[in-house]
């Protein structure tokens, strides 16, 4: 519980943590859900989480990495939603059906060209692929622009655990571009 003087200026400090951090939220959560609509909502939900917490006199010390632990687990949940009813539909529809979705994604990769954009796509295409523990520290370096130290206080691990999964995120995002089919 923070000191009741404090809280206005933990208020305060939200309503600027707004300010400096809602466009890099939002690009964090749409590139990980390639969804514009789902990152908005969850980049309100954040915000609004984190005023609730504030509100009912939480202390935050650093707003980014307290903002972008929120908006992961948020996301988290959304992967957890999205496998759920992907599991619910394929398991509904009928064999027709669970053929023709399941080769629709390969027919498009199919289509793209490997240029200078094609291999940017296919990159964007495959982070998605990593295990969660590596797409989550790839994002987080390589899209969003965060030091290991910062990615590091953002989800709860020592910098040393992100350096080693940065690595073989790295290993194994290569991997999947190299054997890429298209």
């Amino acid at each position: 519980m923070t000191d009741p003087r404090k809280r206005p200026q933990q208020e305060e400090a939200c309503l600027e943590a707004f300010t400096a951090y809602s466009d890099p939220l939002f690009r964090h959560a749409f590139f990980r859900l390639s969804n514009r609509d789902r990152a908005l909502e969850l980049t309100q939900e954040t915000f609004l989480k984190a005023w609730d917490y504030v509100y009912g006199g939480g202390e935050v010390q650093q707003f980014k990495s307290f903002l972008y632990r929120i908006l992961n687990n948020l996301i988290i949940d959304e992967y957890h939603k999205s496998k759920q009813s992907s599991l619910d539909e394929l398991l509904e529809s009928d064999t027709g059906d669970l053929e023709a979705k399941m080769s629709e994604g390969s027919v498009r990769e199919t289509e793209e060209g490997l240029d200078e954009q094609g291999l940017l796509e296919t990159i964007r295409v495959r982070i998605p692929e990593l295990p969660d523990l590596y797409r989550e520290a790839v994002t987080m370096r390589y899209i969003d622009g965060f030091t290991p130290k910062e990615i590091a206080g953002m989800i709860g691990v020592t910098e040393n655990v992100v350096s080693v999964r940065l690595h073989r995120g790295v290993i194994k995002l290569k991997a999947l571009c190299l054997n890429n089919d298209l």
